[in-house]
């Protein structure tokens, strides 16, 4: 299994791509990848969510933060240099069966690894929680028989009330499209109160995944003809007004 580590922030939007173009190429027969990555500041809503029901857009637009729009279902999250992203791509879904099935395995296995360092790790349909709070919360996107589940893992302080950013975490939310599930957040430093890398908590992921699913993990970069694709989605797609703002009711 590919391994593609880069723990620097980056520009979501190419953030964004990179996923999707790893699903067309795992759809396309190209080998399964494992990726751990991080975005700069942005909020991001979930397929088929309406922008004006989960994101404060006054306030994100004064702070700077872009309001984008990925492939994948479920809810509105914030990312921002402290959240480590992680995301697998199969090129057959089958290997983890259905969509509950597939957030019961990689749920697991992340809170399984988490657990190590932090006895109080467990999940919760595609949540990853400390006692109550979320620490990290999961989506999937199938594309014929190819799947792309990705996860957020909260490794330190946000910096800012995320309620500030994500409206579900208002008294008054009341989405009229799919709802976020709101639960208050924390982050592993504060349930530790030290300031932990993103590389001590990929190195715990990475082979938790590669033995949830039976394989190995190879270090490999993306090719050419995938660097171009990201390159191209997130340019045009992921640029786009009329895809962020947009609701979908598709993977299109």
């Amino acid at each position: 299994m590919r391994l593609l580590i880069d723990l620097d922030p980056g520009d979501p939007r190419w953030g964004l791509a990179a996923d999707e173009a790893l699903l067309e190429s795992a759809r396309g027969g190209a080998p399964d990848t494992l990726r751990l990555w991080v975005n700069d500041r942005a909020a991001i809503v979930g397929r088929s969510q309406a922008i004006e029901d989960e994101v404060d857009r006054a306030f994100a637009d004064r702070e700077g933060i872009p309001v984008l729009r990925r492939i994948s279902g479920g809810g509105a999250v914030y990312h921002y240099s402290g959240n480590l992203n992680l995301s697998v791509i199969l090129h057959d879904a089958r290997a983890v069966g259905s969509v509950a099935e597939a957030f019961r395995a990689f749920g697991g296995a992340a809170a399984e690894a988490l657990a190590d360092a932090w006895p109080r790790v467990s999940f919760a349909d595609n949540d990853l929680l400390i006692g109550a709070a979320k620490v990290g919360g999961a989506a999937q996107a199938r594309r014929g028989g190819a799947l792309l589940y990705h996860t957020t893992v909260l490794v330190r302080p946000v910096g800012i009330p995320m309620e500030r950013v994500l409206l579900a975490l208002r008294p008054d939310y009341r989405p009229a499209r799919v709802p976020s599930r709101p639960r208050a957040t924390v982050s592993l430093s504060e349930v530790t109160d030290r300031d932990l890398s993103m590389a001590d908590v990929a190195a715990r992921l990475a082979p938790a995944m590669a033995r949830r699913l039976g394989t190995s993990l190879v270090p490999a970069p993306l090719t050419h003809e995938e660097e171009a694709r990201v390159d191209r989605l997130a340019k045009t797609k992921y640029n786009d007004p009329g895809w962020n703002r947009s609701a979908r009711t598709t993977n299109a």
